[in-house]
């Protein structure tokens, strides 16, 4: 979609929405008082200025007559969303309840800019703005920054289940790095939570949908004494599975199968997938001893124990073609996994591997404490520290078949993070407002993955059927950081920010190694995959490499200097595990000014510069260079926009428009093994731009009746590099990499447009009762799930354009205490991916989710 029908779309919507704003405007206001999974102020009672529910579906329709404040933290200051000169996505807790918001991957779908993809190991993958980091790694940075109530979540699996007795959710476009640290390039995502009030309030919802799922929540929060107050809240989902095998029905197997050599397994009758089983909790104390002194206490934790997604198996891509020649033989051209049937275009359709059926058992639990100590009238000192632990375990199915295309079973994992965070404030009111502070973080992440590979080119070509590898990393980040504004005049601010970091990154990295019956089908002997490295590297190297044992690792150091000599002499031509250290440094800032012409009008220029840290790789690979780290990339981001509220604030309108210059983005692309062909590797992009504009638009359009509408616009393309495009075979046998200019190329997951739609209208039937009834459409253009030049390449890893409709409907009395609700999501069924990645021989896809609709009920005391 060009450009031009963008600005049209977006033209359109704001002459329907300013046409229609002259009825009684809507409040949106600050959450607060826990009536529906939102606080704010202490002690806003439910329907009141305040509290979240006040104007939400259901809500007394005549609660306040304008567009009002949602209050944010973006700069670690409580600020009207409308007076911060920055472009934030924020949604309250009653508009993640009514659309019905329960993780990141459904924020996206209501959040322009921002996108979510799956990875084979399901661990995700956010992008904001066309910027971020696919890679699986457990111990990866994202690009896009996670934190609970100011506390990171340092690595992405650990915000699985955050979602939940929220106040709001606020998405913060754009580099972030001088207050949130070295990785947010692309910008951070903030989850509040409900806060403790001190008068009583609890409320619990019940809810029943498709698949059987059963999901439920309560909370409960007041005073414990005068001086402490608390809040628990609980959360719980269960569901049937919703994807079915394509392949073996009703305990059967499809005749196919058995004609291209798939023997039926004796699981075959697991011919469903897709169970939701998860549990969540979190426990707020909130003790201020003195007029000077607050202690704020969080425990949160959760536990996942609902299936990984199975993939769509689209395409055959062979690693070894047919025909090729390896230690065993040629690969024939009726190998299984080249004529297995393609699944159907439904999202319910996928297949996996009866032998090695996906499962996940994650936990993951945080503490933290804050403490604000008030120096004076004018200046707080605030102390924020946090311990993080998360246990992750699960299997895979990474090639959406029955055979051993590609399966992870299991994935071991395990993460301990320690955050802290020291910094003084003056007060708001001031006319230079600043911030000081000092941060650490120390997180270790442990990684074992087992992977099978009997199914597939490389065990029919070299006799070996699976490996075990992996990493233990330690990352420590040091940083300083100050942040100022200074109001020149009443309607001209100043503002600017700059933070120093010390990045240290130390990685043991685990190369493949098997153990005696570990991989059973190997056509080497017990311990296939050594035998086959000890005769390869004996016919390469003559001798020179030590026999390596069952159980030692097998990527070899053949790294050598320009001049030929080796770049490590203590590993060179051995398989010791390799041990390697990343340190950086990086000086991110930012600058703006503020202009503010009227109260309801804020323009405001920016220029920011964001640095994420450099990472090691985790995977199978065969050479120390596979093993290489990407470094820090950079992003200078020149962005301007507005806020405007009109018509006496029944209208708001917020715009900008902004450009990246990307410098060495890190990104999972493709490397030439000589002995493997194309794997998995982490590369610098040394130069890409994005272009864009967004806009979001709020209004009132009548009584009881609120639109919205929202859009992101990009232009995300590779401007400098040169990368694996295929390989030749060379006289030993060997592969070489065969070079192209990147120049031109999409980036993955920076779809052209992306927008969300949505109406709400309440209406009273009665004193008691009110009426509700929302709809919305949110959507995009199609994206790209990897760097590619070539045209068939774009085709098989497209990610389809979408247009996907959800709505509620219900009534509710008009206290505010029940509430009933039939609601559906992805009401007309649309087929959609959310990925699409080479898993060895072949394309898979990551299906959205089908159709979905339920009934829920809530009340609120």
């Amino acid at each position: 979609m060009k450009s031009p029908v963008f600005l049209r779309l977006l033209g359109s919507s704001a002459l329907l929405l300013v046409s229609v704003s002259s009825a009684t405007a809507f409040a949106q206001t600050a959450p607060s008082g826990g009536d529906t999974g939102g606080a704010g102020p202490a002690g806003a009672a439910p329907g009141q200025p305040g509290a979240a529910g006040g104007a939400g579906p259901g809500a007394d329709a005549s609660s306040s007559d304008n567009v009002g404040e949602i209050v944010v933290t973006a700069t670690k200051r409580e600020q009207s969303l409308n007076r911060v000169g920055l472009t934030i996505s924020a949604l309250s807790g009653q508009q993640l309840a009514t659309q019905r918001v329960g993780n990141v991957a459904d924020l996206a779908k209501v959040t322009p800019g921002l996108t979510f993809a799956p990875t084979p190991n399901s661990t995700p993958v956010y992008t904001i703005r066309g910027v971020g980091f696919f890679e699986a790694s457990l111990a990866a940075y994202p690009s896009v920054s996670l934190y609970l109530d100011q506390v990171p979540l340092s690595l992405p699996a650990m915000s699985a289940l955050t979602a939940f007795d929220l106040e709001r959710v606020e998405v913060l476009k754009g580099p972030q790095g001088t207050l949130f640290g070295n990785n947010a390039t692309a910008g951070a995502i903030n989850f509040v939570a409900a806060k403790p009030t001190d008068a009583f309030h609890a409320g619990a919802e019940l809810s029943y949908g498709r698949f059987n799922m059963v999901e439920g929540s309560a909370y409960v929060s007041g005073a414990l004494t005068s001086t402490m107050k608390a809040r628990l809240a609980v959360k719980f989902a269960r569901g049937d599975d919703w994807q079915k095998s394509y392949t073996r029905v009703d305990g059967g197997v499809d005749p196919a199968l058995v004609a291209i050599g798939v023997a039926p397994s004796s699981n075959n009758r697991q011919d469903t997938l897709g169970e939701t089983k998860n549990v969540a909790g979190r426990f707020l104390l909130d003790w201020e001893p003195s007029d000077s002194l607050r202690f704020s206490f969080n425990l949160n934790g959760w536990r996942d124990q609902s299936d990984p997604q199975a993939p769509q198996h689209k395409y055959v891509q062979p690693q070894n073609p047919p025909g090729s020649v390896g230690p065993i033989g040629a690969v024939p051209a009726n190998l299984p996994i080249f004529l297995y049937p393609i699944a159907p275009n439904k999202a319910r359709a996928a297949d996996w591997d009866p032998n090695h059926r996906p499962f996940a058992d994650n936990k993951f639990w945080q503490t933290s404490l804050r403490a604000d100590y008030d120096l004076s009238d004018d200046l707080t000192i605030t102390s924020i520290s946090g311990y993080s632990h998360l246990r992750f375990l699960n299997a895979t199915e990474s090639d959406g078949t029955s055979t051993e295309g590609l399966d992870l079973d299991p994935d071991i994992g395990k993460v301990k993070s320690f955050t802290s965070e020291l910094r003084i404030a003056n007060s708001g009111s001031n006319r230079l407002r600043y911030t000081l502070g000092a941060n650490y973080e120390h997180t270790t992440a442990d990684e074992l993955i087992y992977l099978y590979i009997g199914g597939t080119s490389s065990r029919a070509q070299n006799g070996f059927s699976g490996n075990a590898y992996g990493s233990d990393q330690t990352m420590k980040n040091y940083a300083a950081f100050g942040n100022i504004e200074f109001d020149v005049t009443d309607q001209i601010t100043l503002k600017g920010g700059i933070r120093q970091t010390k990045a240290k990154r130390d990685a043991f990295i685990r190369s493949p190694f098997e153990t005696p019956g570990l991989f059973p089908g190997g056509a080497l002997g017990p311990c296939s995959l050594t035998n086959f490295f000890n005769a390869t590297y004996a016919a390469l190297y003559g001798g020179a490499v030590p026999t390596i044992q069952c159980g030692e690792g097998i990527a070899i150091d053949n790294r050598v200097n320009a001049d030929g000599t080796p770049v490590d002499p203590d590993t060179y031509l051995t398989t010791k595990p390799r041990q390697d250290k990343l340190n950086e440094d990086s000086t991110s800032w930012s600058a703006g000014v503020d202009f503010k012409p009227t109260s309801n009008l804020l323009i405001y220029l920016n220029v920011s510069r964001g640095f994420k840290a450099g990472s090691f790789p985790t995977l199978a690979g065969a050479i120390y260079s596979a093993y290489d780290p990407v470094t820090q990339e950079k992003l200078t981001d020149y962005e301007g926009g507005f806020k405007a509220q009109l018509f006496d604030r029944k209208v708001s309108i917020n715009g900008a428009a902004f450009l990246y210059d990307f410098r060495d983005k890190q990104l999972r692309a493709k490397f030439v093994d000589p002995i493997f062909g194309a794997l998995d590797n982490l590369v610098n992009v040394p130069k890409s731009k994005v272009k864009g504009a967004e806009i979001s638009i709020n209004a009132q359009a009548a009584q009881g009746l609120t639109l919205s509408a929202s859009a992101t616009y990009l232009d995300a393309k590779v401007r400098r590099y040169d990368g694996i495009v295929g390989s030749t075979v060379n006289s030993l046998g060997l592969r070489d990499p065969v070079i192209a200019s990147f120049k031109g190329v999409d980036l993955p997951f920076a779809p052209e447009l992306q927008y969300a739609i949505r109406a709400d209208y309440t209406t009273p039937i009665n004193d008691r009762f009110n009426f509700f009834i929302g709809a919305g459409v949110n959507g995009q253009s199609s994206s790209i799930g990897i760097l590619t030049t070539s045209a068939l390449d774009r085709e098989r890893y497209k990610i389809n354009a979408r247009a996907l409709v959800d709505g509620n409907l219900g009534i509710a009395t008009a206290d505010g205490h029940w509430r009933m609700t039939v609601w559906g999501k992805n009401i007309f069924n649309k087929y959609y991916w959310t990925q699409a990645i080479q898993a060895y021989d072949n394309i898979v896809r990551y299906a959205g989710r089908p159709a979905e609709y339920g009934v829920s009920a809530s009340y609120k005391f």
